[in-house]
């Protein structure tokens, strides 16, 4: 090499340079999200404020995909956003994390249970859209300490009281008071309104069922007027849409 060394030509410094836009050139960012995992991404993100701007677009892509593809049904995915309190899709996939965790470490505990309800939220999935996923989910929120006193935690529990109580007359009660709480604070809407109208078929008191939700806070009589005949003309369409409940052990509730 000659010395002292040339001056770089113009070609040469571009291809030295960092990108004006930022430290690492899309080659390489498109690179590291391709080859490696959602952890390692996250500890280069660790290591440089500027590294963790540059990555926070492929991180929250990655962890949107991961998280939809783990919870592929809509309503499930908002129920997991109300029980553990957050939106974030990165903090939503470690939390229901965790529920899997409890839901693992207490299988053979829960399938010693005697009672029927709890034999039907152990058949069904954590991530599934019937009432009885809905109380599961809620029921291993309720295991972590840092869960079980989260607002949307405690009425649905209330929702599984109901659902557990073996007297008639009391159920009826307690789940149109369980379902007129949550009602009141929003939490029933368009995309999971088939766990009320489920609820109330399993209590046997559908007649009765829209005095549940139409309170202060919940839908308009218009609005759920319109949830209820989608929702009728859906199972009219597919009656499987009515099942709730395990494989083998499911009830139904069909359009009228």
């Amino acid at each position: 090499m000659p010395w002292p060394p040339s001056r770089m030509s113009g070609d040469e410094k571009k291809q030295f340079s960092l990108p004006l836009d930022g430290i690492l050139s899309p080659a390489v960012l498109s690179s590291l999200e391709q080859f490696l995992s959602s952890q390692s991404l996250s500890r280069i993100q660790e290591s440089s404020p500027n590294l963790a701007a540059e990555l926070t677009p492929f991180m929250n892509l990655r962890r949107h995909d991961e998280w939809t593809v783990a919870v592929s049904i809509a309503c499930a995915r908002q129920h997991f956003e109300e029980i553990l309190n957050s939106d974030n899709e990165g903090t939503l996939l470690c939390r229901r994390r965790c529920l899997v965790r409890v839901d693992q470490g207490t299988q053979l505990e829960q399938w010693r249970t005697p009672t029927a309800v709890a034999r039907l939220m152990n058949g069904v999935s954590m991530d599934g859209s019937d009432l009885f996923a809905a109380l599961k989910r809620t029921f291993l929120a309720s295991q972590v300490p840092s869960f079980e006193k989260l607002p949307a935690v405690v009425y649905w529990m209330h929702v599984l009281g109901a659902i557990e109580e073996q007297d008639p007359v009391q159920s009826k009660l307690l789940a149109a008071e369980a379902f007129s709480t949550l009602a009141s604070d929003g939490q029933i809407s368009e995309g999971n309104v088939h766990w009320a109208v489920q609820a109330a078929h399993f209590v046997d008191d559908l007649d009765n069922f829209s005095g549940w939700l139409l309170v202060e806070g919940g839908p308009s009589v218009q609005e759920l007027t319109a949830w209820l005949a989608g929702l009728d003309s859906c199972m009219g369409a597919s009656p499987n849409l009515g099942r709730y409940g395990p494989a083998g052990d499911t009830s139904q509730l069909r359009s009228r």
